[in-house]
């Protein structure tokens, strides 16, 4: 419930100031609720806060949740304190809560008019949102201004732990990048090399896909069957690493129609895959708590348990000690698995990994199933019933594409930041121990950057270290500011991890499963 006074708290970890991050800039003294900057924003009428914990719409939290993460710092005057399970429950259309920093916002009634529309808040709702808020709008400070005539308290705790406050190095990142679209009149989102590339692609995996039909029709070797499975399995993987990905991060375009378009096209209907599942794993999840164990859904979640061993904060047993040969297979069925778990984790456990999933609407549902349908239409229904593949022979070659194409994409992500030169969180910790900026270059891998080839087959996530810093930002302008990253990194003594191919890469990525399978760790990062 809410409160005056937050009770003591042990000392060192994140800073109350954090909620004056530049993109979220409070007046110079703690306002009232009803606060009004009537020079930040364009509406003129005065909000008046809506605090109802007894708000019918309000969602009950999963009983297994945790008492969560203390705020460590001392209260703000004036603010009436919530825990993160009160702001969490404030996750709906009806009433929707964030908190930035210690901060928490109802931004309620700005759903409506957010200029990148209302279901990426809807996604935020009942979050913690101070990273993610700097880090999708990087180059501006007017939403943070805007933000304080929605202040209705502020957490006395944390869902999962925070990171330390900005000492300057995101800040200069941010405004070096920022002004060189500027400077050179580029727009960080232009869709137009994205959705050329699209076009190309999406014929490839129409020429591929109709080759391994054609050659089962007219009975050709199982050989030639095989090859165009494979092509088009590596077809498969080029719009999701392109156009679905950028989508997924708000980068392509610069309204909710062009997000929903293109990355629901390329992930739902070809793919058969699901964009609300992927926003709560990779947006909520992995780009915020970055190899944090037990927190970022793409490492393991608990120090035991696991069929894998990525951190030295796991406990070793046996079974690790040939995991650099046997998750090379697994990698490959993390396409099969990733479609399950999309309608597993968002319809049934409402959870992936640590991350709550909100409930979606009918029309959402309804959306999810009627691109399911589609995708086994085309990808089976067709193929075995009007055109006469046989059923056994195209779940062979089906097999082989989405082996294909779940290792491939699975293979580029795991070698960005499962390396010997990447750090890992204990997410037991009170409070992460680096500011976030610097935990993502501390956490990320770069390779072959003067590679176009590289570049083209993984979607620029040779820049993984850009894309972490500057995820709104379009794939296609990282060659170009990965030199200002390394330039502001270097001055402010920040590490920036990076080998010069791919190969470099992969060899680092088998080393470090192989020294962590084993039972003599002598591996520190």
């Amino acid at each position: 419930m809410a409160r005056g006074k937050s009770a003591a708290t042990p000392a060192g970890g994140v800073d109350a100031q954090k909620s004056t991050s530049p993109d979220v800039t409070p007046p110079s003294s703690p306002q009232p609720a009803h606060h009004h900057d009537g020079d930040a924003s364009s509406d003129s009428e005065t909000y008046s806060p809506r605090v109802d914990r007894s708000h019918p719409q309000l969602i009950p939290l999963p009983k297994a949740e945790g008492v969560g993460y203390p705020v460590t710092a001392e209260p703000l005057p004036d603010l009436p304190e919530y825990t993160w399970q009160e702001v969490a429950r404030h996750n709906t259309p009806a009433s929707c809560w964030v908190y930035i920093g210690t901060k928490v916002y109802d931004i309620t009634p700005w759903l409506d008019r957010h200029p990148g529309g209302r279901q990426v808040l809807l996604l935020a709702a009942g979050r913690d949102c101070t990273d993610l808020f700097i880090s999708y709008h990087p180059f501006t400070e007017l939403p943070g201004k805007m933000l304080a005539k929605f202040c209705v308290g502020q957490v006395c705790t944390t869902e999962f732990p925070q990171y330390q406050p900005d000492t300057g190095f995101y800040t200069e990142l941010r405004k070096e990048v920022g002004e060189f679209f500027r400077e050179n009149k580029l727009d960080s989102k232009d869709p137009t090399p994205g959705m050329v590339r699209l076009a190309g692609m999406m014929v490839a995996c129409a020429v591929t896909f109709s080759l391994m039909i054609y050659s089962c029709t007219q009975e050709w070797s199982f050989a030639v069957q095989f090859l165009a499975a494979l092509a088009f399995g590596m077809a498969q993987a080029l719009p999701l690493f392109h156009m679905m990905h950028d989508a997924s991060h708000c980068a392509i375009g610069h309204t909710e129609g062009w997000w929903a378009v293109v990355g629901r096209f390329t992930l739902d209907w070809f793919a058969g895959a699901s964009m609300n599942s992927w926003h709560n794993q990779h947006i909520l999840g992995h780009h915020v708590y970055t190899n944090v164990l037990g927190i970022d859904p793409d490492l393991p979640m608990a120090k035991t348990g696991s069929f894998r061993r990525v951190t030295h904060h796991q406990k070793w047993n046996a079974g690790y000690r040939l995991q650099h040969i046997y998750l090379l297979f697994l990698y490959g069925l993390s396409a099969l698995k990733f479609r399950i778990e999309d309608v597993t984790d968002l319809l049934i456990f409402k959870k992936v990994g640590p991350i709550r999933m909100n409930d979606i609407d009918n029309r959402e549902v309804l959306s999810q199933v009627l691109s399911k349908t589609f995708w086994l239409l085309w990808r089976f229904i067709l193929p075995v019933f009007y055109f006469g593949v046989g059923a056994g022979r195209l779940l062979v070659l089906s097999l082989v594409v989405e082996f294909v194409t779940g290792y491939f994409l699975n293979f580029n992500f795991q070698i960005s930041h499962i390396s010997p030169l990447c750090e890992f969180t204990d997410g037991e910790q009170p409070a992460v121990p680096k500011e976030w900026a610097q935990s993502q270059l501390a956490t990320t891998l770069d390779y072959a950057h003067d590679s176009p080839i590289v570049r083209f087959f993984n979607g620029a996530l040779n820049f993984q270290s850009v894309h972490h810093l500057f995820p709104a930002v379009s794939q296609y302008h990282y060659p170009a500011l990965a030199p200002i990253v390394k330039r502001v990194a270097a001055k402010h003594g920040v590490r920036f991890n990076y080998v010069g191919t791919l190969g470099e890469a992969f060899r680092l990525h088998l080393q470090h499963l192989y020294v962590l399978g084993v039972d003599h760790v002598l591996h520190s990062h």
